[in-house]
């Protein structure tokens, strides 16, 4: 009796355990508030400057903006401007998308695309120069933008090595994969950051895109790199405030 009243009694502790570090995870979850600028270059030169930003709007709801210019060299050869605006909130932990929208300007020419995700329907209606296509919604979709930011909280759960994201992309799902590859130290600006480095896949392609992502800030993304056949493209960051 007393051996049993042990057992049940460890079995408890561990599900009491589970539980607590389970709803702790989820409650410590909160979208960070911050402004970052990077710098993006191709075989060391540079191409362009992002920044990236997320907001609290009066209503709840969070913004994320991002902002591409062309720089540099590149910056005399065409004016390819970039900006990516995605309404979201957090639901039960998790990052639940509204609406995305992408407005290039190259030149003359203009691409615009949007997403309106409505989760009572479970309808992602995505919109492209004048055409329409509606996509059944299910459970842990994102934007395109919101990968980064989903992939920043979820990389609070230390346990977790690899993570899997449904992404609506040009029409369709596509799935994109994280893998762990351990943990490297980089330098900003002079000073250095212990940072999570990550490999991401999307799909089946070949090319692997590598980030560094730095838990002393919130878990941002502070160096990307992936290699082409004809160079390396990285996006270093060069600047962020954070709003606590």
């Amino acid at each position: 009796m007393g051996l049993l009243f042990k057992k049940c009694n460890h079995y408890f502790l561990a599900f009491l355990f589970s539980f607590y570090y389970t709803n702790a995870f989820a409650l410590k979850q909160s979208v960070p508030l911050f402004i970052a600028d990077y710098k993006l270059t191709h075989n060391s030169i540079e191409i362009g400057r992002v920044a990236l930003g997320i907001s609290l709007q009066e209503n709840g709801q969070y913004q994320l903006t991002s902002t591409t210019k062309t720089s540099g060299a590149l910056a005399f050869f065409r004016n390819d401007d970039v900006v990516e605006t995605s309404l979201f909130e957090l639901s039960e932990g998790h990052i639940k998308p509204l609406s995305y929208r992408y407005q290039q300007a190259l030149g003359k020419k203009n691409r615009n695309i949007s997403l309106q995700f409505d989760w009572q329907k479970k309808t992602l209606t995505n919109s492209s120069q004048g055409q329409d296509w509606k996509l059944t919604l299910t459970k842990g979709v994102l934007d395109k933008a919101l990968l980064q930011v989903a992939l920043m909280l979820d990389l609070n759960n230390p346990a977790t090595q690899v993570f899997q994201y449904k992404v609506a992309d040009g029409g369709r799902l596509k799935s994109y994969v994280f893998s762990h590859l351990g943990v490297e130290t980089v330098d900003i600006n002079g000073t250095e950051y212990d940072t999570v480095k990550l490999a991401r896949q999307k799909g089946t392609k070949p090319s692997i895109t590598y980030y560094w992502c730095a838990p002393k800030l919130h878990n941002l993304p502070i160096l990307l790199q992936r290699e082409k056949t004809y160079g390396t493209f990285e996006m270093r960051l060069t600047n962020v405030k954070f709003n606590d």
